[in-house]
């Protein structure tokens, strides 16, 4: 008799914790989710020193998911990274990652509005050592891959 009056106890018990468990996920994924712009804001800003400390006249302007973009096509293209529209120009910018020796290495890519990328400009010194020593092979894998994005994009096959 003791034995069935102790189990009530324990599902009250497990269902608490798995309630505060959930309630916590959610807030953690609500905050998350309501600061995209304000963490949108810091990353374009960061990367526009970057550039200007690289002496680069084009800046970040806005992701280009909060242009006139289908949702579809924005989120296709940002499988491998996050594309801006420039303030001063008519190209498009990817900032994407690469992985080596267990790194992330951040870059930044310019894409012509003909579908013509520039060199990778490194987001941090470790990123300008990493890309002295990355097989071409690599770089060139990202570009097909980053390509297909801007096609995307554009609404051209490519």
């Amino acid at each position: 008799m003791q034995n069935t009056e102790w189990v009530p106890e324990k599902l009250k018990g497990a269902a608490f914790f798995l309630a505060w468990l959930a309630g916590l996920f959610l807030i953690a994924g609500l905050a998350w989710f309501l600061s995209r712009p304000v963490r949108a804001d810091i990353s374009m800003r960061n990367i526009n020193t970057v550039l200007k400390n690289a002496r680069e006249l084009r800046q970040l302007e806005a992701p280009l998911a909060d242009k006139s973009i289908p949702r579809l096509k924005a989120a296709k293209a940002a499988q491998l990274g996050t594309w801006y529209s420039l303030h001063n120009s008519e190209d498009r910018a990817v900032v994407f990652s690469i992985m080596t020796d267990g790194i992330l290495a951040p870059y930044l890519l310019f894409v012509s509005p003909r579908g013509e990328m520039g060199e990778p400009i490194p987001l941090g010194a470790h990123s300008a050592q990493m890309l002295e020593r990355l097989p071409r092979e690599v770089l060139q894998t990202y570009r097909k891959r980053l390509l297909a994005g801007d096609a995307l994009l554009s609404g051209e096959k490519k």
